[in-house]
């Protein structure tokens, strides 16, 4: 009885010590499984033209001639499952001013086009605009700092494009200015970005991010010409690079 007693003793043990070492193991897997909270954040940095938009090429209709420009960003993502969410940003980009180069490159392609004595472009206004941007997001966690990466699609939305007035002088069938129109519209965008988050404590943290972002473009209107020569944009595609730092809290 004693011996029985003594076996049963050291098999409750046993159980007891095997049920703890599972738990222990439980609860370090619930531990790496912890949903991912939803965040948000702002930021700001530089917007770089890309591709036909960065070109600055008078005989090609889809150069934008646009230049680098700073950008304000709200980002932020909320998770479904795990590392997969949905995430979003709504940005604001301004691509800074025609330089004089870009205007003298417009002036002497449209007064060789044109056969004119003289041809003088002047810009007004500039490239600004606002993105809508949503799309799937994975992030994967390391110790502080984690890792997103995300594909998006939505519109684009020009507050203003250059509004240029060209005049061409000795030329009889263009009798007034030409005025390219600054443009207000919506376009179909789409792209993705890449960017590392660092945790802080308490929700807070820092972020860097990189964004790329496409768009076949808004229509543009052209007034005032009686002379169908030279350059005529009637759609300008947009191609954006931008790189962004901020700060974000997670809830």
């Amino acid at each position: 009885m004693k011996q029985t007693l003594t076996f049963f003793t050291a098999g409750l043990l046993m159980l007891l010590s095997f049920t703890s070492k599972a738990q222990d193991t439980n609860d370090k897997d619930d531990e790496t499984k912890v949903k991912l909270k939803p965040y948000v954040g702002l930021s700001m940095g530089i917007s770089y033209a890309l591709g036909d938009f960065a070109k600055a090429d008078y005989s090609n209709n889809k150069s934008g001639f646009a230049n680098k420009g700073v950008t304000f960003q709200l980002d932020g993502a909320y998770y479904l499952h795990r590392n997969f969410g949905i995430g979003y940003t709504f940005s604001y980009q301004d691509q800074s001013n025609f330089s004089y180069d870009d205007d003298l490159i417009l002036s002497q392609g449209y007064t060789t086009d044109f056969k004119a004595d003289q041809g003088t472009v002047t810009a007004d206004k500039r490239y600004r605009s606002f993105n809508l941007l949503v799309g799937p997001q994975y992030t994967f966690v390391w110790r502080s700092l984690s890792f997103d990466l995300r594909a998006s699609a939505g519109a684009l939305k020009s507050q203003t494009s250059p509004l240029l007035t060209i005049s061409v002088t000795g030329v009889d069938a263009q009798t007034g200015s030409i005025t390219q129109q600054s443009a207000k519209g919506y376009a179909f965008a789409y792209g993705g970005s890449a960017a590392i988050r660092f945790d802080m404590g308490a929700g807070w943290g820092l972020s860097l991010k990189g964004n790329y972002v496409k768009s076949p473009g808004y229509d543009v209107t052209t007034t005032g010409r009686t002379l169908n020569v030279g350059r005529l944009v009637t759609k300008q595609p947009i191609t954006e690079g931008q790189i962004v730092f901020g700060l974000y809290k997670a809830f």
